[in-house]
């Protein structure tokens, strides 16, 4: 965790543009046929790096900043950690006097946000905030001798706290995630106990108390993402046994499995739960993004579809209340691959990974509602210690801790798949751009273009070439002029090349 300081400077008032949720019209293909009309064309990319931001001088920040608008980003997605933002973090007594809905009580230590909050806006990215444990002990239900920041948090604190958030940031944010894998016990406390699961129940009262905050505090055009819930989970109970998505979210909204309400134990006295968007992490870890989770509730980034029926049922039971649609838009606001090197214990192959992520951001683009897609990390994170222990940190980054690039990192501004006889890609950054397909036999021989395509506002283009062939494609771009990595392509199947 970083370190905070103490400052009262405001963030200065400017309002970032607001995320088109429409999608963003047709692609118009001079050759081959039109994308899909369930895609979501409209998909915006972000990353997150709290390790590397958060705590870093200034200039660091910039640069950083500039990086990621440089790879094409469109929005930065950052924690706001309670017990690093709020006083007295260590104390089971709540400071007298400290005012936590007043974002401008000196209690608070805002400095290392503002730094990164104000620098990506700056660099014209859009920001999102999560609003996230750990908490104060004195906001939790540690009892005396067991301090645990990540027992029981109190919803009334948390809601204090999310108003001080979005009051001060409200200028420059337009999405809010309530609390970070809530179904994950190193963020939340417990996650079942003898009686049942608890942790669903423990996060509906905070977005319950949090929601209203948000819309008060920030009413012009916020977006408050529920949910954040990590892809997997396990079967057995305990404190800190991950609880599966999907039974995560059946909880947290009072049904069973045929989705008939719950109304006794921790179910009574429920409300719908109020959100504007889901927003999940649907990490495959080791396997292939292509691939299936195998056990029904889970859900990694293949599971796109699955997610949205739960979704949506629980939307026509009246146990999800969306602000807007009946629909709710989803983001992946955390994704990645760890890789080896560094990591031996839980990494893919460089290249396997350039590969996945590409697969990956295809994927979200096909399913429907997806509305954006993260980076989870610009650079390794730190080691220490030995053994898997060492790499407690993900090293699912673009660059190796050195700064030195991975093939993800060449790859990452212009994804590039071919599936049978589908091409589809991405120029990063968005807009409209003028892309020239090309191919060649051999790793010598000459490239001849076989394909002309307009991208649509965001970038995107999918067209159809019947015929593929093997050997290597790449693609060529206007607006400015630029080109992919070489795609190579054999009779059966893809991998990215050099």
């Amino acid at each position: 965790m970083t370190p905070s300081a103490r400052t009262s400077a405001p963030v200065a008032p400017r309002r970032l543009p607001t995320l088109v949720v429409g999608l963003l019209g047709a692609l118009c293909l001079v050759f081959g046929a039109a994308a899909p009309a369930s895609a979501s064309s409209a998909a915006e990319v972000s990353i997150i790096d709290d390790e590397l931001l958060l705590g870093a001088p200034q200039g660091e920040i910039d640069r950083n900043m500039a990086l990621f608008a440089s790879l094409g980003v469109d929005r930065l997605r950052v924690s706001a950690f309670w017990n690093q933002l709020a006083p007295a973090t260590d104390s089971p007594q709540k400071p007298a006097g400290f005012d936590a809905a007043n974002p401008a009580d000196p209690g608070y230590s805002w400095e290392p946000l503002d730094r990164v909050v104000t620098s990506a806006a700056r660099s014209g990215l859009r920001v999102m905030i999560s609003i996230s444990t750990p908490a104060p002990l004195w906001a939790t239900g540690s009892g005396a001798g067991q301090p645990n920041k990540v027992l029981r948090p109190d919803p009334a604190e948390f809601g204090a706290f999310t108003q001080a958030v979005v009051a001060r940031y409200a200028p420059l944010v337009d999405h809010w995630g309530i609390s970070n894998e809530p179904n994950q016990g190193v963020w939340l406390q417990p996650q079942s106990d003898r009686g049942g699961l608890v942790a669903p129940h423990l996060y509906r009262a905070l977005v319950q108390a949090s929601y209203p905050r948000i819309k008060a505090a920030d009413p012009a055009d916020s977006v408050a993402l529920v949910g954040e819930l990590a892809a997997s989970g396990v079967d057995k109970r305990g404190a800190k046994a991950s609880i599966r998505p999907l039974r995560f979210l059946r909880a947290m909204a009072c049904v069973d499995k045929r989705y008939r309400p719950i109304r006794r134990g921790r179910c009574q006295g429920f409300s719908p739960i109020p959100l504007d968007a889901i927003g999940h992490h649907p990490y495959q870890l080791l396997l292939a993004p292509t691939l299936r989770s195998r056990k029904r509730d889970d859900a990694a980034i293949n599971d796109g579809r699955r997610l949205l029926k739960v979704i949506d049922r629980l939307v026509r039971v009246g146990a999800l209340k969306p602000s807007a649609e009946r629909r709710p838009k989803i983001f992946y606001t955390e994704f990645g691959y760890q890789t080896n090197p560094p990591d031996p214990f839980a990494g893919v192959s460089l290249r396997t990974q350039s590969r996945y992520l590409q697969q990956a951001a295809h994927i979200a683009y096909r399913t429907p509602r997806v509305l954006g897609f993260n980076q989870f990390r610009l650079s390794d994170g730190g080691l220490k210690g030995v053994g898997p222990s060492r790499f407690e940190e993900f090293q699912s980054g673009l660059l190796f801790r050195s700064r030195k690039p991975k093939p993800s990192y060449r790859a990452f501004p212009n994804p590039f798949v071919i599936t049978r006889d589908r091409f589809w890609g991405q120029v990063r950054p968005g807009g409209r751009h003028s892309v020239t397909v090309q191919h060649r036999r051999t790793a010598r021989g000459r490239f001849r273009t076989v394909a002309r395509v307009l991208t649509n506002a965001r970038g995107y283009f999918a067209f159809r070439l019947p015929g593929r062939r093997a050997g290597e494609y790449r693609y060529r771009y206007t607006e400015p002029a630029g080109r992919s990595t070489v795609l190579r392509v054999g009779a059966l199947r893809a991998r990215r090349g050099r």
